[in-house]
């Protein structure tokens, strides 16, 4: 037995592998005191922030396989301090492999007592090297640019400096997959409960900050408005899918976290997480993600991995019909909708609360006589009618409901509590049937005696599958006590579908699919007309060369503008190059900078302008997230001088004039040229009505900082708008091959190998498909920090050890 340990054991790390890690840790330390050192909104909390880091990441070297991924979404600062090839999340993996690294050089933990979570494979490894070397090709491809570099370099995607930012994504994995392996070396089966709670979280951190931004800015449930929710993923301020592609990756890690938690408690919190995870990919009104999420539930049902533990059925217990929940749910959904149409939200949430009931009263109540079933049916009927006549007291449907609702729920938990007595059955079942007619009641007086047809059929439907439930010889569902917490997450689902997909924006997303396809499927030909030679097709254009090449190639007419930052005499200033297609109010290309989120007006501004010939500069101050802008103070400064020129004047207040905002909202200024020339732009300064001055660096000396920039609304020119052709472009089929390679290679191994009975295969699967059924019409791997968590998926995917299935004790 002896000399089968090194096969069934973790081995600790060795001396070539601590020589790694403390080299790695070296470098990882010297880039990340850099980056604190020179960060443009405060230097000694930066220091400060990244050493705590460190240090956790030494003590407890497990700790990042929870907090990275539950921070990824929402650690970025981007649009505070206008740095866009570096950024925090940078930071974070630095401080992991630094923390990491030192302890694994000088005191790696002991080994799990079992097998390492992850092992690596010859597969693993070859697919990765030929990826690596598609991404050497393409940045070989790249110019780089020798020192010293021009501070215009970092405004923007337009120039060679882009290539190395999308660089970075591969470069930075390789330094955290080790960590990986140590953290499951350490862990053993329990860094992937680890990664599962960390993923889970991201879901969370991403969807929290989501329901903030509806709430301050469309609103909760104003589901008409034309609003796209960005989140924290800055990168969406040129447009892009990233917080679509983030919510499709992390849901399955949820959802498997749900169904495989063992106390009701735990399932109740996966289930929290689930519902505001839902809000946020409901109100994306991206279709999409809509589509994403679809094959990535498909892919969870048909592995069969996430099913709930199948519970024994007693011998003389007939079996549920095959399907039978499924279509109980999916009446359910259908039900919903018409009655949300008809009854709005209290018609919504009476029939819901009446499907809870049935649910679990329709279980309970079938050890219950033929009979007695019957009689109990009938006799919640009438009590039922009996509130037709309650819209004549005030608020009395809703009394009414909320009495039956609740002695039915009341008398479900007896009934399970005490199953062999008969009489909460009895009493439950006639309180549930009469809480269908007080619902469709509920739903009547809301909607004002409007869509009533709908709101009938949707109570009627209820009670045919309550009595289809009762009357069957085999049930539609069993175990209804053992099935709470799936209970709620389909009345959830139901419930979101119904207000989601029944509101005037999601319809009129839906209607014009044909006309949008048409739309991007030109503007793929056009970027697969960017490429003009054979070396451009089989090695890409360089990495990060898209959204010059599309400047300079496209149509003329799709220019959405451009930002430099010229030096001249030494003095450095901005220069706003003008946008060559149509311009509407949300078509500006706007550089931008947070001030104090309570300013209010009248401001007072004053700079130095020029053209080469007339000219306007557009400045506002808004109540802005990322994207669109509120409660806005405007003006036009006119330009006419190809000559610095001194300006300055009045700025009215707006409608920011609120002293107190209570959905605490950014205020953001914002500088854009209105007209067909360019405008240069220096030393700023902008006084608000507490005699603040706003702006930080306005006189543009620190190149970049605090400094960045948008485009609402007009977002073709800076993406291919999908992942494959963004590949294909700047990769060539050299990287088309390796892509294809390495996604197959994960997605087969997890779906067909011999890992696929694994308990993360599922979600692994599930959360690749999703990644990249959005990136069907989404770029996404010109965007770093989705690139990066897109490999490390595929290579949890590939390097899945089949036999750390169980928990093993370790070492933090």
């Amino acid at each position: 037995m002896p000399a089968l340990q090194p096969a069934l054991h973790a081995q600790r790390t060795g001396p070539a592998g601590r020589l790694w890690f403390a080299l790695s840790a070296l470098a990882a330390l010297a880039a990340l005191g850099l980056w604190a050192w020179h960060h443009p909104l405060d230097r000694v909390a930066a220091v400060g922030i990244a050493a705590l880091a460190v240090l956790l990441f030494l003590a407890r070297p497990s700790a990042w396989l929870v907090l990275l991924p539950a921070l990824w979404p929402v650690i970025d600062l981007a649009p505070l301090t206008g740095w866009i090839h570096v950024t925090e999340s940078d930071a974070l993996v630095l401080a992991v492999v630094a923390g990491v690294g030192l302890r694994e050089a000088q005191a790696p933990p002991l080994p799990a007592h079992g097998a390492a979570a992850f092992r690596l494979s010859p597969i693993a490894l070859l697919v990765a090297l030929l990826w690596l070397a598609s991404y050497g090709v393409s940045a070989w491809r790249t110019p780089v640019p020798l020192p010293p570099f021009d501070p215009s370099l970092f405004a923007g995607y337009k120039t060679p400096l882009n290539g190395l930012r999308l660089l970075k994504a591969p470069l930075l994995l390789l330094l955290l997959l080790p960590c990986l392996h140590a953290a499951g070396r350490a862990r053993g089966a329990g860094a992937l409960d680890r990664l599962t709670l960390g993923m889970t979280l991201g879901l969370l951190t991403a969807s929290a900050v989501a329901v903030w931004e509806r709430y301050a800015f469309p609103g909760l449930t104003n589901f008409s408005a034309d609003y796209r929710t960005t989140g924290l993923f800055w990168e969406m301020h040129v447009g892009g899918a990233a917080l679509d592609a983030w919510l499709a990756l992390t849901l399955p890690f949820a959802l498997a976290g749900f169904l495989r938690a063992r106390t009701l408690s735990g399932r109740l919190l996966f289930l929290a997480v689930l519902a505001v995870g839902g809000y946020a990919i409901l109100t994306t009104f991206s279709r999409g993600l809509y589509a994403a999420v679809a094959v990535s539930l498909v892919l969870l049902l048909l592995a069969g991995r996430l099913r709930a533990p199948r519970t024994r059925v007693a011998d003389n217990a007939p079996r549920p019909l095959p399907g039978g929940a499924w279509l109980a749910a999916a009446v359910l959904v259908g039900a919903a909708m018409l009655m949300f149409a008809g009854g709005g939200y209290r018609g919504l949430a009476a029939l819901l609360g009446f499907a809870l009931a049935a649910y679990l009263l329709g279980d309970a109540a079938r050890r219950l006589s033929g009979a007695q079933r019957l009689l109990a049916l009938g006799a919640g009927l009438a009590l039922g009618a009996l509130t037709l006549a309650s819209p004549a007291i005030d608020k009395g449907p809703y009394l009414a409901f909320g009495a039956l609702c609740g002695v039915a729920l009341v008398a479900a938990v007896l009934s399970f509590r005490r199953p062999e007595a008969l009489a909460p059955a009895r009493v439950g079942l006639v309180f549930t049937a009469a809480s269908a007619v007080a619902a469709a009641v509920v739903g009547s007086y809301w909607g004002e005696g409007m869509g009533e047809a709908g709101i009938m059929a949707a109570a009627a439907a209820g009670l045919l599958v309550l009595a289809v439930q009762l009357m069957l010889p085999r049930p539609l569902w069993q175990h209804a006590g053992e099935g709470v917490a799936h209970a709620l997450l389909a009345l959830g689902v139901a419930g979101a579908l119904a207000t989601g997909a029944t509101s005037y924006y999601v319809g009129e997303r839906f209607s014009t699919v044909s006309e949008d396809l048409e739309g991007r499927m030109a503007h793929w030909r056009e970027g697969a007309a960017l490429l003009r030679t054979p070396a451009d097709t089989w090695l890409g254009l360089g990495l990060g060369r898209y959204p010059e090449a599309y400047f300079w190639s496209g149509p003329l007419a799709a220019n959405a503008g451009s930002w430099e930052l010229p030096e001249e005499d030494g003095n450095r200033y901005t220069r706003l190059g003008a946008a060559r297609h149509v311009l509407g109010f949300g078509e500006l290309f706007r550089v931008s900078q947070h001030v104090a989120a309570d300013t209010t007006g009248p401001f007072h501004y004053r700079m130095k302008v020029r053209a080469p010939e007339r000219s306007s500069l557009h400045v506002e101050i808004c109540r802005k997230h990322l994207l669109y802008t509120q409660s806005c103070a405007i003006t036009t400064v006119p330009v006419e001088s190809a000559q610095w020129t001194d300006v300055q004047g009045p700025m009215e207040a707006g409608s920011l004039t609120d002293l107190v905002d209570p959905h605490f909202r950014p205020s953001v200024l914002s500088l854009a040229t209105a007209g067909r020339a360019p405008v240069d732009v220096d030393d700023i300064e902008i006084i608000d009505s507490a005699g603040r001055s706003l702006v930080a660096n306005g006189d543009f000396q620190a190149g970049v900082d605090r400094w960045f920039f948008s485009s609402d609304r007009h977002h073709l020119p800076w993406h291919a708008k999908s992942l494959f052709l963004h590949v294909w472009v700047e990769q060539g089929v050299l990287g088309m091959v390796m892509l294809g390679v390495m996604l197959l290679a994960a997605a087969g191994r997890v779906a067909l190998g011999r890992v696929r009975t694994h308990p993360m295969a599922a979600p692994l699967l599930a959360g690749l498909a999703g990644f990249v059924a959005v990136g069907i019409f989404d770029s996404l791997l010109d965007m770093p920090r989705m690139t990066l968590m897109l490999l490390f998926t595929a290579w949890l995917a590939l390097c899945l050890n089949p036999a750390a299935l169980k928990e093993a004790p370790g070492r933090p």
